[in-house]
């Protein structure tokens, strides 16, 4: 369905705003701002992150470094063509809109802290209540715990939870995370991705229990 002029429009004006947010810089949490997500008002799916790395933040587009690239390969088992469409049909964020930082030992990307999660949980809501997504994908622990509230990985993953929106939890897609390691996790992200393959071929007006079902397109228009 093609969203209303004034959604559209309200999207817009909210996505300039957030790109213009300095709240962080101006509480001394981090020395440059650069909001970071991507997304159209028809997008049927919503996916939260924790926060952009580095290389999202020079090229101000979510998930385009690394884990952004295992992730790609997840979206491809749940049913996707290509990166292209996935990020055509899902509203990509995260609970903190710009870098926080490297760790002190330089060994990996500071964790957002609580003052800037505070600051950016406003841009989040916003965009929850305006376009009103049918999936929400929660990747990593902060994002899930934003939805779901305190609870193991193995709680989560492999489950969904509620109806509107849908929450599907997924691991991060860290090449620093051994979570995966485990043979159990890793038959739970698979579950997981089944149940986003579901709610893709439902979106796109596929029958998922038929036999031989294709992995048809949405049109996202």
């Amino acid at each position: 369905m093609r969203p209303s002029r004034s959604i559209s429009q309200e999207l817009t004006d909210l996505q300039r705003a957030c790109r213009a947010c300095d709240r962080c810089v101006r509480d001394g949490i981090i020395p440059a701002a650069a909001p970071t997500f991507q997304g159209r008002p028809d997008a049927p799916f919503f996916l939260v992150g924790q926060a952009p790395g580095p290389v999202e933040v020079e090229e101000r587009r979510p998930f385009a470094g690394r884990a952004g690239r295992e992730l790609g390969r997840w979206m491809a088992r749940a049913g996707f063509a290509s990166d292209e469409e996935f990020r055509r049909l899902t509203y990509i964020a995260a609970v903190m809109r710009c870098f926080p930082g490297r760790l002190p030992a330089g060994k990996g990307d500071r964790p957002p802290p609580g003052r800037a999660l505070r600051n950016c949980a406003s841009w989040l809501d916003a965009e929850l209540a305006l376009l009103r997504p049918r999936v929400l994908i929660a990747v990593g622990q902060l994002a899930i715990r934003r939805f779901l509230g305190p609870g193991s990985l193995e709680e989560r993953v492999g489950r969904t939870f509620g109806e509107d929106p849908l929450v599907i939890p997924l691991p991060h897609p860290s090449g620093q995370s051994r979570w995966l390691n485990d043979l159990a996790n890793r038959d739970r992200l698979a579950r997981a991705l089944e149940a986003l393959d579901e709610q893709r071929r439902l979106a796109a007006g596929v029958d998922p229990g038929a036999v031989g079902a294709p992995g048809s397109r949405l049109d996202g228009r």
